[in-house]
């Protein structure tokens, strides 16, 4: 098959989940079938740096809307703010052009933010005979995790994300209704998906790529090291290191005297104001595998969220435990067999890192969990693979059906 992949954002280099899930995914599309991908970056971006084995990349670069265009649309206009941010003409009309000579099979959307560009696939090909299959990845549920942070905000922007909120909901349905295949990243989104009306949404696990980890290695810093990686242009993940910094670090600070807490990802030298005492902050680096290596153990403290958390995912992928926080974990299964532990509040989850870091039988019971637990469920090979069938059964439902 010929594959129009579509992304909001750069899969190459891996640098937050939705990355590292559009990455490992359209790397095994391309194993088997020929893949050109179209994604919007910002002004002055370097060039992708595309694996061996990807046909051509189309990098669109767009300045992003201004606050008050986001705030007209979002409010008064019936557009969702997520839409308006990553809305683009000149992406729009590049993948018009490319679907109007008619060369592709499927196209590939990753996200509701490109809901647009599934109307595009839709209706811009040369006819009814010649148009592609539609597969929308829905990473998350955005209406639910908008619905989520309305609950958990105060108010102006609780009522901004309730009014999100239901303008998602209708795009997310239509969405399901529209496209021929609808992919969730966790068996609750599958449901979720089927009850905003996809006929049959499939479950692609996120994707992890599994190295050569070995638990409990002499890899890790020589002070304990807490690490916190996450997309910090994200709302949820802010509150999550607010939450982090003042309620939990300065009694993991107590009882740790070495300890140390690092903090990575996109935007996250905006936390600079309220850092706590042997805190670093990373900004977007190079090589996060090497900061989970790094790392003795990983948390997601994040109270709303959606979908599957990368950052769970990949810290038990270089076999390092991880402690989450109860009210956002959602789309993994939690306890001893899973490498992950859920704290309900702050005094427990200071307490889970202090007893990983004290107890190192403990600790390597957890860790080997966690990385059998990913081995099994979420290597990159084996999600692949899965992906690929459900491209063969969509070609397979054509051919038996007549053309689409």
């Amino acid at each position: 098959m010929n594959i129009l992949a579509i992304t909001a954002a750069p899969p190459w280099p891996a640098t937050h989940g939705a990355a590292i899930r559009n990455g490992l995914l359209l790397e095994a599309l391309a194993r088997e079938h020929r893949v050109d991908l179209v994604t919007l970056d910002h002004p002055g971006a370097p060039a992708i740096p595309a694996p061996t084995g990807m046909g051509k990349v189309i990098q669109v670069r767009a300045a992003p809307p201004s606050t008050w265009r986001r705030l007209r649309g979002g409010w008064r206009g019936g557009v969702p703010d997520l839409l308006i941010r990553h809305g683009s003409r000149v992406l729009r009309g590049r993948v018009q052009l490319l679907l109007r000579g008619g060369a592709y099979d499927a196209v590939h959307v990753a996200q509701a933010q490109l809901a647009p560009l599934i109307h595009d696939a839709r209706t811009a090909s040369p006819g009814p005979s010649r148009r592609p299959h539609v597969v929308y990845d829905a990473h998350n549920i955005e209406w639910k995790l908008q619905a989520a942070l309305a609950g958990a905000s105060a108010w102006p922007r609780s009522l901004w994300a309730r009014r999100q909120a239901g303008l998602l909901r209708r795009v997310e349905a239509w969405i399901a209704r529209t496209a021929d295949l609808a992919v969730a990243s966790s068996s609750a989104d599958r449901v979720d998906l089927a009850a905003l009306g996809a006929a049959v949404p499939v479950y692609i696990p996120h994707p992890v790529r599994i190295g050569p980890a070995n638990p409990g290695s002499s890899d890790r810093a020589a002070n304990p090291r807490v690490l916190f990686a996450a997309n910090f242009a994200y709302r949820p993940n802010i509150m999550a290191a607010e939450w982090l910094f003042g309620r939990v670090w300065p009694a993991v600070a107590r009882q740790l005297a070495e300890a140390e807490l690092r903090v990575v990802g996109p935007q996250s030298e905006r936390l600079r104001p309220i850092v706590p005492v042997r805190t670093t902050l990373g900004g977007t680096v190079d090589d996060i595998e090497r900061e989970y290596r790094v790392a003795w153990i990983a948390v997601s403290p994040t109270s709303v969220a959606a979908g599957a958390p990368y950052k769970v995912l990949s810290a038990l992928a270089a076999g390092r435990p991880v402690i989450a926080r109860a009210q956002g974990f959602v789309g993994l299964p939690a306890g001893a067999g899973t490498g992950v532990a859920i704290a309900d509040g702050a005094d427990a989850f200071a307490a889970a890192v202090t007893k990983l870091v004290q107890d190192p039988k403990f600790y390597q019971r957890t860790a080997n969990a966690g990385l059998a637990f990913v081995k099994t469920e979420h290597d990159a090979a084996i999600v692949g693979r899965q992906l690929l069938d459900a491209y063969a059964r969509l070609e397979a439902s054509t051919m038996v059906g007549g053309a689409t």
